[in-house]
């Protein structure tokens, strides 16, 4: 049976779609739409140091944007936890990327947090960073 909890879940489960919708389609506009805008906020980019504060995280996104030619991530192994205001995903992302004289395809594994604030659940950390061992692509791509 579906009470508040999975209605929630659902919820928290589209902000984070929007997310790598806003990232896929390299949209900054969608991408603020995504985020809380504080100070303490943060953001975890694979191989960068920790990015803190909104104005930071936006800038760093605009940084990727630029350049990159074409940007596709697909999320598989998603799990979702909710505490009250707080959601949390954890996930597996197949990043394929280009850029000028480049095409690159990672594998990482993803932590998003989650606020609840004025009735939407807005991003405050994505942390992205490469996965320890390398795992087959068969089993970083099996969806549960």
């Amino acid at each position: 049976m579906a009470g508040p909890g999975a209605e929630e879940r659902v919820r928290v489960l589209e902000a984070n779609r929007r997310f790598y919708a806003a990232l896929t389609q390299m949209n900054e506009p969608a991408m603020h739409d995504v985020w809380l805008h504080e100070d303490w906020i943060r953001c975890v980019h694979p191989g960068w140091p920790q990015v803190e504060g909104w104005e930071a995280v936006r800038q760093s996104f605009t940084q990727i944007f630029e350049n990159t030619d074409s940007l596709r991530i697909t999320v598989s192994r998603t799990t979702v936890h909710l505490e009250e205001s707080m959601a949390w995903l954890s996930c597996i992302e197949k990043i394929s990327s280009s850029s000028p004289g480049r095409i690159d395809t990672v594998y990482v594994q993803a932590t998003n947090l989650f606020v609840l604030r004025d009735g939407i659940w807005r991003m405050v950390l994505h942390h992205a960073s490469h996965l320890p061992v390398e795992m087959h692509p068969q089993e970083a791509e099996r969806v549960n």
